[in-house]
């Protein structure tokens, strides 16, 4: 009888501001990361947007305006770097409105990057540089200028 595993949620959005995706590097790992976090165990049965909200705020201030798509894109596998814990991450689409990002000591590197051209290997490696290969080939052409029709493919 084979056993039954136990994962940590994380919940990532891929950013965009037009044609461009939020990229950041985590300062203890020194890879690639993108805006999000995990989930409290006390967060799994409240709203999980709440629970993303919280993480975007810690990680990027309260001065952004940023407009979360509650349907997430995707759903990926991945490692937590700190205790090598399996993880599933869940992603949604967000589009950056207005404000100034600032980072939490959690990351050292900010970038905005071309969605479509960006080169994730020299900083993402493993399962993100598979989901964020995954988000530049399946969703990168249906939304290429960052904006997500409320009525369109994931509505």
């Amino acid at each position: 009888m084979s056993k039954h595993g136990f994962f940590q949620i994380t919940q990532k959005v891929f950013l965009r501001k037009g044609k461009e995706l939020l990229i950041l590097r985590d300062r203890k790992s020194g890879f690639g990361d993108l805006p999000g976090g995990r989930m409290n165990e006390d967060e799994f049965y409240g709203d999980w947007l709440e629970s993303l909200s919280r993480e975007l705020k810690e990680e990027m201030g309260e001065a952004c305006e940023i407009k979360i798509h509650p349907r997430p894109i995707l759903i990926h596998k991945h490692r937590v770097s700190d205790g090598n814990h399996p993880c599933v991450i869940v992603a949604y689409h967000g589009e950056f409105i207005s404000g100034e990002i600032a980072l939490s000591d959690e990351h050292d590197y900010i970038a905005w990057v071309d969605a479509a051209t960006y080169d994730p290997k020299p900083l993402f490696f493993e399962y993100m540089l598979d989901a964020l290969h995954l988000y530049q080939k399946e969703y990168v052409p249906l939304i290429p200028d960052g904006k997500l029709d409320p009525k369109g493919w994931l509505a």
